[in-house]
């Protein structure tokens, strides 16, 4: 199946001797009343069979599963972004698709507005409900400080007077608003203007809306994903971090025991190795042991103790870690849980200072029966509402349990 994409202005993602070699090959064409004519008027010989897109979907489906060979399909701008692709590999899992495409229309609408839109949120109403719309506009504009661009591929149910109204009932933080339409066709309009007077005006509905930040210097970016945002000094995958404030709590247990000049520190089941990092920026002689069994982990750790010579990482798992890491003068167990307590009351040879925490309860008392002491860490942080006034957001509680082992 051959899938060629087409911009507004009529041209074609393959050149016209293409067309002719692929329309030779194929028992019919799939397309939409303009883009047929479109297409016959760049060829020298008649179409095959014509499929128009007015059938509806079920239909064509039916009417191309009869067909026996290739079947030349147009589609508008890029079909494999929020195109025609998907809905054929859905539908029709059995043809080999080749596609070829044209330039997006939110590539267009972004270079209309004269900025990149690499680090662009890209959300499409077409053939989506009510439901879906909004609540995936919510969660774009929820993370206020992590999209600087926004762009609403607009449909018929929800045209670019809806969505500026649900921007504007939902606080939208952006400075510029534009509406493009016909993008690349001799009708091409970008109308920019605020959102009040974009819900009092009249658009076509297959129109996009931008919403765009004034930022100066903003940073480079080498994909489409949100940062992180986290404010951290130590990379880390997720959310795979003990908290600045949890920590700071953790290492008021620890430090204590690590004071003499030729202490060592097991960080186990390290992540980002925070808690074993930021001992030896507090006691700089520090050895410390840096344990994953996450191989990507282990990439974050070996980068972020890149500067503390003291600082060792260690891949496995920290149960069979243990067996060959010198005796350490206190614990802390990020990850692994229960097992690993186990087994280092195996290892450990003397009475030693442990600190273990705990996204769960049930295991954290069953740390505690162990170790002698629990606590619960919950942190409460100051969020701004759009009004500008604040609420405190509580973050999932931490438990720690903490004292001698073996």
């Amino acid at each position: 199946m051959f899938v060629v994409g087409i911009d507004g202005s009529g041209r074609f993602g393959i050149d016209n001797d293409q067309i002719e070699e692929m329309l030779a090959q194929s028992q019919a064409v799939l397309g939409s009343t303009r883009q047929i004519t479109l297409l016959q008027s760049r060829c020298r010989s008649p179409l095959p069979r014509e499929l128009n897109w007015n059938l509806g979907i079920d239909q064509l489906v039916y009417e191309i599963s009869l067909i026996k060979g290739n079947l030349f399909v147009l589609a508008s701008g890029d079909p494999g972004y929020f195109g025609i692709v998907r809905l054929l590999r859905s539908k029709l899992p059995d043809f080999h698709l080749v596609v070829y495409p044209m330039i997006s229309s939110v590539s267009l609408a972004f270079a209309k507005a004269g900025t990149n839109w690499e680090d662009a949120a890209v959300i499409s109403a077409h053939g989506r409900s009510y439901q879906s719309v909004i609540i995936e506009l919510l969660r774009a504009l929820d993370a206020r400080d992590l999209i600087n661009k926004i762009a609403v591929l607009c449909s018929p149910e929800h045209p670019p007077q809806f969505i500026a109204q649900l921007f504007l009932e939902a606080g939208a933080p952006f400075d510029r608003y534009l509406v493009c339409t016909n993008l690349g066709g001799v009708d091409e309009t970008v109308v920019e203007a605020p959102l009040e007077a974009i819900t009092q005006m009249a658009f076509d509905p297959l129109s996009i809306i931008l919403g765009i930040r004034n930022l100066a210097g903003e940073e480079a970016s080498i994909s489409n994903l949100l940062p992180v945002g986290s404010g951290e000094n130590f990379l880390h995958r997720g959310k795979m971090i003990t908290k600045s404030e949890v920590r700071e709590v953790i290492l008021s247990k620890l430090l204590p025991h690590l004071s003499n000049q030729s202490s060592c520190l097991w960080d186990l089941g390290a992540g980002s190795g925070s808690i074993g990092l930021t001992a030896i920026e507090k006691i700089p002689n520090l050895k410390v042991f840096l344990v994953d069994k996450d191989p990507i982990q282990i990439r974050l750790l070996e980068l972020n103790s890149s500067r503390h010579p003291t600082a060792n990482v260690i891949a496995g798992k920290s149960q069979d870690v243990v067996w060959q890491l010198p005796n350490p003068n206190a614990v802390f167990i990020g990850g692994g849980g229960l097992e690993v307590l186990d087994r280092l009351k195996e290892r450990l040879t003397e009475p030693t200072f442990v600190v273990q925490s705990f996204a769960a309860l049930n295991r954290a008392i069953k740390g505690a029966d162990q170790l002698g002491n629990l606590m619960q860490i919950m942190l409460q942080t100051g969020r701004r509402f759009p009004d500008g006034t604040w609420h405190l957001q509580g973050e999932n509680p931490v438990f720690i349990a903490w004292g001698l082992l073996g």
